[in-house]
């Protein structure tokens, strides 16, 4: 059988990498054979790519084409197909239609209603997607200081470590020790891009460093990344000997507050608040910290029909409280959906 699928086209020579990363970034669609056309080879995608993402993540010129290939794997192509008969009719429409992909992993949100079959549901989606190696399950809600969650093995190797990558940018992740969400991927890269040589910045909750790591790979800025949590900046640290950095990272274990009131008074050009659920806390701080003309990107959950009025108001208030103004607002959009009607958002601000 078989069915025009997106691929790219690539040199024999470089055709070996260019499918181990494409695999990693899980833009391999393994049920379809490559093709061989010369000297060439015709490489499938899981979707498409445009041709700046593909040189982005794989550092070379390829060619992004659609062509006919041959199926190679027979079987069940969903969970809904693989669980047909096992589950009643109900339960099937109840199965996760999506997951998140970090690294090698592969994580599903098994609905409370379905808890009693989820291994059966790891397996079965094992079964359709060979090439990750760990299948997990969110297990509670992201909690502490330390902005962690539990997981649950439902199949494959009994691990929560791997190295993601974003737009050919390597993130060292340990999912049970620092927080990370592959949601925000375009975000990463958006906020790097806009970044100036010779700025300096401070990420305020970096994490495992992804904004840090983005902005170093491709601009000649100053990154203050800091953390509360030792494990995010010693995955931080790891990341930063697997990339080609043009700027410069600072990892720095430490409360943002306490980190700030340290620091010359308005002396970053950037303050990245990547913190959704408690931002708005830090706000006197992120004003003490940016100088007249920086640039405040503030994140945060936002519920209701019109979340970017909403949004604008409550930081113009937060700015406002701390005695300085904002200058004009840049952008403003929705970064994802956290739940039914809420989104995750994030807002440019420039301060006088």
């Amino acid at each position: 059988m078989s069915i025009t699928r997106p691929c790219v086209r690539v040199s024999v020579r470089d055709g070996e990498r260019v499918r181990k990363h494409l695999l990693n970034a899980g833009l391999l669609d393994i049920d379809y054979k490559i093709q061989a056309d010369g000297d060439s080879l015709i490489i499938p995608l899981t979707r498409e790519c445009s041709k700046r993402e593909m040189q982005t993540l794989l550092g070379i010129e390829v060619g992004v084409e659609t062509h006919e290939f041959d199926l190679i794997r027979t079987g069940p192509r969903t969970l809904a197909e693989a669980l047909e008969g096992v589950l009643s009719p109900e339960e099937i429409a109840l199965l996760p239609r999506a997951y998140d992909l970090v690294g090698d992993i592969a994580i599903l949100e098994i609905p409370r209603e379905l808890e009693a079959h989820k291994y059966e549901i790891g397996r079965a989606f094992h079964k359709i997607h060979p090439n990750f190696v760990t299948v997990l399950a969110k297990h509670g809600a992201i909690t502490g200081t330390k902005r962690t969650r539990q997981y649950e093995l439902l199949s494959g190797l009994p691990k929560t470590d791997t190295i993601h990558i974003e737009y050919g940018c390597r993130i060292a992740v340990d999912l049970a020790k620092a927080y990370f969400s592959p949601r925000l991927l375009e975000e990463h890269h958006r906020l790097a891009k806009s970044v100036k040589d010779g700025n300096v910045v401070l990420d305020m909750f970096t994490g495992v460093g992804p904004f840090a790591l983005h902005i170093a790979k491709t601009k000649k800025a100053h990154i203050v990344a800091v953390d509360i949590n030792p494990d995010a900046i010693a995955l931080l640290k790891k990341s930063m000997t697997l990339n080609r950095l043009v700027g410069t990272i600072e990892p720095v274990v430490s409360d943002a507050r306490e980190y700030v009131r340290t620091q010359t008074p308005q002396s970053f050009d950037h303050v990245i608040m990547n913190h959704p659920s408690g931002s708005s806390e830090f706000m006197p701080e992120a004003c003490l910290a940016v100088r007249s003309g920086g640039v405040i990107h503030y994140y945060d959950f936002v519920a209701g029909p019109s979340p970017e009025e909403v949004l604008q108001g409550k930081v113009t208030d937060l700015v406002t409280r701390t005695g300085r103004s904002i200058q004009r607002i840049g952008t403003i959009r929705r970064v994802r959906d956290s739940a039914p009607y809420e989104y995750q958002m994030v807002i440019d601000i420039i301060i006088d």
